[in-house]
């Protein structure tokens, strides 16, 4: 356990150390937060039924850290660590890959929950938000929804070849996900082919679920979503605790 501990505390410095995973992970959903509240506000407008914008989208807005979180963060820094020979030091020290990735998973988790919170917080208490729902519902799938990208972020380090490889297809994949899943433009909008495509995606899943408890509805009428996530989940646990190596 003290092994552990110690380990947990390494891994914290070197990520706080990292620029662009302080910034995407601690920084920008509450910075997102306060630029969208100044540029748009909170007043009532008939397109979000009588709600303002903030109270129709800051939880969306979750949607957008966990998936740059899963898709370009996580499988960059393990690419590029594993690229750079740093992680082959661990290969000749009795600690097990699980431990590593545990302590690993276990920073970024609580560094990118609380970056949420936060965010809620600023939208909540400088602009108004209300959430009609339960707010502990909306963070327990906040909670599951870093945990899915997270298991993503790794089993993508896992399999891949090569940092360049790991930025490539993050950038190629994070931008058209954020768009299809509502997150950044109403699923409304699109046409419907578009978003008949965009269901297929777990982060419009994940959008649609923390909406969907945002504003009140139960638990029994979100079980497809929940489903994927839970399903994502076990398959990317399941290919990174298969694939994860040193070098």
């Amino acid at each position: 356990m003290n092994a552990f501990r110690q380990l947990v505390g390494i891994q914290a410095r070197r990520t706080m150390r990292e620029p662009a995973a302080v910034f995407f992970m601690l920084a920008f959903a509450p910075m997102f937060a306060v630029a969208m509240g100044l540029i748009f506000g909170n007043e009532p407008v008939a397109q979000f039924g009588g709600r303002g914008y903030l109270d129709a989208n800051l939880v969306s807005f979750t949607a957008i850290i966990v998936v740059i979180l899963g898709l370009i963060i996580v499988p960059v820094d393990i690419l590029s660590q594993r690229d750079s020979g740093a992680l082959r030091r661990f290969r000749a020290t009795p600690l097990r890959p699980g431990t590593y990735v545990a302590a690993d998973v276990l920073v970024r988790f609580v560094i990118s929950l609380t970056s949420i919170v936060v965010m809620l917080a600023i939208g909540i208490l400088a602009f108004g938000a209300r959430p009609e729902g339960n707010l502990g519902s909306v963070l327990l799938v906040a909670a599951l929804g870093v945990v899915v990208f997270l298991a993503v972020g790794y089993a993508l380090a896992a399999v891949l070849p090569s940092q360049g490889v790991g930025q490539a297809l993050g950038n190629i994949l994070v931008f058209p996900l954020i768009f299809l899943s509502g997150a950044a433009v109403p699923l409304d909008v699109l046409p419907d082919d578009v978003r008949r495509v965009a269901q297929v995606s777990p982060l419009t899943q994940l959008v649609e679920l923390l909406r969907g408890l945002w504003d009140g509805q139960p638990w029994s009428e979100q079980w497809v979503p929940v489903v994927v996530l839970l399903g994502l989940l076990a398959v990317a646990g399941v290919v990174a605790s298969r694939f994860f190596r040193w070098e």
